[in-house]
């Protein structure tokens, strides 16, 4: 299914672009004004420098100030700084974000809004799979495994259902697939229980009971091995299919996500206030509390699984930080990726690792930044009436259910 408004009348191409184009952004203004304040700062510097004279170069610089503010201001959003980056970090002439809802990398999106997940190709090109929430990719995206009530569901990326397992105990909630290119294994929670069922929809156990509501994390490789938190805040590994316990840390802060790298040599605890890093032994190799008022928020490993991206947020001055996680040491990175007002709710990183989308409420925009190469800023805005199903409007900021995968357009 498509999407499309809910009016009677399907609006064509241009007056979309048309409406989108022309929706006033909250705090436009003012961003024009910080952006003109902090060009201007750069620029006043820069000529306390000594510097040789050459006939007309102050006329030069002035335009060159110039084209740099329309550059800051045409590409970053209200409230909103990108380290250190002026000039060549944007696009100059741009619209402050753009509506129409193409990728800037290879892949597919999956999105879980008020109607349900959808998947969306690099193009833009749209799909509603169905009423169900919580949806995650299978590995190499062949398939999204999603919830429904009391109802695991697995879908083909056109929607239809592949399979359908219903049980007593409670809803259905963080499912996530994980496993081989062919043998697969999907594990979600049932309540307090941790459950596990092949890709197929045979061989269901329980494997764990009185666990922590966080999404479990298949180990990328070797057996089917799964990381949770249980109740203490303990990390476990477990094996899926004989149930054995491969390691178990100590007590820590329940974590509210888990993260390995594609090597499966680190596993990433986040929680609000500060992060452990595990190798593939189960020993702690770093804890990383975070700065005094400080909430860490979400986490996105990097293919290379050398480096992450961790949003940190301030709750009393409602702004955040997008920074580097080093994943051999635990380190923190210096400078900010990304900064803005309000909270990022999401990143995740585009299959090849060129670009990091970062899901930004408050603007209702998705800002990608490309890693490598120029450095670039793209905003898509418009993000919650996108993904409004009803076409009523208020409806809630969708999340990122992954960016997947290598190959798959």
């Amino acid at each position: 299914m498509s999407k499309h408004g809910g009016n009677g009348r399907r609006p064509d191409e241009g007056e979309l672009r048309t409406l989108l184009r022309d929706s006033p952004l909250e705090g436009e203004r003012e961003a024009e004004e910080r952006g003109w304040r902090v060009v201007s700062a750069a620029f006043e510097e820069r000529a306390e420098a000594p510097a040789r004279r050459r006939p007309g170069g102050r006329r030069l610089a002035l335009a060159l100030v110039a084209a740099l503010a329309l550059g800051v201001i045409a590409l970053t959003p209200a409230g909103a700084t990108v380290g250190d980056w002026i000039g060549d970090a944007f696009d100059p002439g741009r619209d402050k974000a753009d509506p129409v809802l193409s990728l800037p990398a290879g892949g597919r999106l999956l999105v879980n809004s008020q109607s349900g997940p959808w998947v969306v190709e690099r193009d833009g090109a749209s799909r509603l799979l169905g009423a169900y929430r919580d949806a995650a990719w299978s590995p190499r995206g062949r398939f999204v495994v999603a919830s429904r009530g009391r109802e695991l569901v697995a879908l083909e990326p056109d929607g239809q259902a592949r399979w359908k397992r219903s049980g007593e105990g409670g809803p259905v909630g963080e499912p996530a697939w994980g496993g081989g290119s062919l043998d697969t294994r999907v594990a979600y929670l049932r309540g307090r229980n941790l459950h596990v069922v092949a890709g197929d929809n045979s061989d269901h156990r329980v494997l764990a009971r009185d666990v922590a509501a966080v999404m479990p994390a298949w180990r990328p490789a070797g057996v089917h091995a799964l990381a949770y938190s249980d109740a203490r805040g303990r990390i476990v590994l477990a094996e899926a299919d004989t149930r054995r316990t491969l390691w178990r840390s100590a007590p820590g802060p329940r974590p509210s996500l888990l993260a390995w790298t594609p090597d499966a040599h680190r596993l990433v605890a986040v929680a609000e206030g500060s992060l452990r890093l595990f190798d593939d032994r189960g020993r702690l190799v770093a804890a990383v509390p975070l700065p005094a008022g400080l909430r860490a928020g979400s986490l996105a490993v990097h293919p290379s699984g050398r480096t992450a991206a961790l949003v940190r947020t301030n709750p009393a001055t409602r702004r955040s930080e997008v920074v580097t996680l080093f994943l051999d040491s635990g380190r923190v990175g210096r400078r900010q990726q990304f900064a803005g007002d309000g909270t990022f709710s999401d990143l995740a990183w585009s299959p090849d690792g060129q670009w990091l989308l970062i899901a930004w409420p408050e603007a209702d925009q998705w800002v990608f930044l490309r890693s490598s190469g120029r450095p670039r800023v793209v905003a898509k805005r418009g993000i919650s009436r996108f993904f409004d199903q009803a076409g009523r409007g208020g409806a809630e900021f969708p999340s990122v259910g992954g960016w997947c995968c290598a190959g798959s357009e």
